[in-house]
């Protein structure tokens, strides 16, 4: 469970790239989250073709996150063009993800536990807000700010700086990660924005 709350921070061949447009929703699983602007949003046509054929019911769609080894990436917004742009990149990501725990204390002992995989990746990881409850779209969740150095490939080190939200819903959770840039790029304002505009459960 430790590699639970770890970015991922790579692109994938198999996601299109279409510029954002007002509100991000995913029905299934009953989220939405404003849209940044001129943010790219990226979609995964092979998650959206499964989804749209599959039984809608709690138990098909925890059985799916198993399917894709505990983890679904639902969305995920760029500041730039990962294909084009150099250096660190803000990212939005949204993951829903098999939840254990059959209570809110049990499922945030679960998430602090894994919060500690971030030391195993990143020697210089540490908590710029530590971790505490607060209150999304009504419901009791986990929120933490981290820091860490990343090396690039090609020898770059990039000061990130993430905010991890854990969102607690029926037999799932969502994370939502908003990563950015500890000195530059630091899209602060927009994040908190954006936190406050997530809604789960049927509108």
């Amino acid at each position: 469970m430790k590699k639970i709350l770890l970015l991922i921070l790579f692109f994938s061949s198999s996601i299109i790239l279409t510029f954002g447009q007002k509100f991000f929703e995913n029905k299934q699983y009953e989220f939405s989250i404003q849209e940044p602007k001129d943010w790219i949003i990226t979609n995964n046509p092979e998650l959206i073709k499964n989804l749209e054929n599959m039984e809608v019911s709690e138990k098909a769609l925890s059985k799916l996150i198993a399917d894709y080894k505990g983890s679904i990436l639902l969305t995920s917004f760029y500041k730039y063009n990962p294909k084009t742009h150099a250096g660190l990149i803000p990212i939005i990501q949204i993951n829903v993800r098999s939840k254990s725990g059959s209570n809110f204390e049990q499922f945030k002992n679960v998430i602090l536990e894994s919060a500690k995989g971030f030391k195993q990746y990143f020697a210089d990881f540490e908590y710029v807000e530590e971790p505490k409850e607060v209150l999304i779209s009504g419901i009791k969740s986990i929120f933490f700010v981290g820091k860490f150095t990343m090396k690039t490939q090609d020898g770059q080190e990039l000061k990130v700086r993430s905010r991890t939200y854990a969102i607690p819903y029926k037999s799932y959770f969502f994370q939502v990660n908003f990563t950015d840039g500890q000195v530059k790029e630091d899209c602060s304002k927009v994040f908190d924005e954006l936190s406050k505009t997530i809604v789960i459960g049927r509108k």
